[in-house]
């Protein structure tokens, strides 16, 4: 019951998500539907949250767009699912969502781990695809940008048992010190963030951790044709400045043909929470780019 209290208490703090029109499934995937106008978005949370942290967007947009939230096995309450790849799962049961849900030329819009998972679909389909976005999610895992596979691969096998192992106070207590240092710039969002994040099985956030590691996307890049939008979040005080930061971002990407990066002042990693009208502002102007 305690437990049940802290998750109301968090989202009479974060935003409340519309009520969906529809939730189905695709494979892994647990989807819900929002609108059912104008051209389709799919929304794609991060390592370990849920539609919950894109609840100001998906009510901002599904006014005029059909809006698909999805949340990944194993996050948010929902079982896990292990798959041998989670990557080459989560693409299949997508296209197999398109396919099935009838949906034409969708926006994908991916954060963190979900922003990855938009890198990847936009180098695998960039024909079925009309525009994707990652807010700070990249092709590769930042602090590991500089080494090798076999040093992504060893770091993932350390963390995973460590992060499978954890209790959900133990998680909750991990997820409070993140989203008071990396994840929001607003101290008021860090115990709801900390507590809605903390629903999600330590099993599959260790094992989509890993594979987010072990992954270096750089090499499809030239594939991603499709427009792409890099939303960087920058908060001041920081080991870098922001040129500094740009310029790394841009260089992570450097291999798409056809990708901006644009900065959100004032956010850290959850920039969606900490400034959602910049965010939406920044979505709603790639959208009016595209054909």
């Amino acid at each position: 019951m305690l437990i049940k209290l802290a998750f109301v208490a968090a989202m009479a703090i974060i935003a409340p998500l519309p009520k969906a029109d529809a939730t189905f499934t695709s494979g892994s995937l647990h989807v819900e539907r929002y609108g059912n106008g104008g051209s389709p978005l799919i929304f794609i949370p991060g390592l370990g949250a849920g539609p919950w942290s894109w609840s100001e967007q998906i009510a901002h947009f599904s006014k005029d767009h059909t809006v698909y939230a999805l949340t990944l096995t194993g996050f948010d309450g929902t079982a896990f699912a292990p798959a041998g790849d989670l990557f080459n799962s989560f693409e299949n049961d997508f296209w197999f969502m398109l396919e099935t849900q009838k949906i034409e030329k969708p926006v994908v819009i991916g954060h963190s781990l979900g922003g990855t998972l938009a890198f990847a679909l936009a180098s695998t389909h960039p024909d079925r695809l009309r525009g994707a976005i990652a807010l700070d999610g990249l092709p590769v895992f930042p602090t590991l940008a500089m080494s090798t596979a076999t040093q992504r691969y060893d770091a993932a096998q350390k963390l995973e048992p460590q992060i499978a192992a954890q209790t959900h106070d133990q998680l909750l207590t991990y997820n409070i010190g993140f989203m008071q240092t990396v994840g929001v710039l607003t101290p008021e969002l860090v115990t709801p963030a900390a507590t809605l994040e903390s629903k999600s099985d330590p099993k599959a956030v260790g094992a989509w951790m890993a594979q987010d590691l072990r992954h270096d996307l750089r090499p499809q890049l030239p594939k991603m044709t499709v427009p792409f939008l890099e939303i960087l979040p920058y908060a001041p005080g920081g080991a870098f400045t922001k040129e500094q930061t740009v310029a790394f971002y841009r260089s992570l990407v450097s291999g798409a043909p056809n990708i901006d990066v644009t900065v959100i002042d004032g956010a850290r990693h959850f920039a969606m929470l900490d400034q959602p009208k910049a965010v939406d502002d920044a979505i709603t102007q790639f959208l009016a780019t595209l054909k």
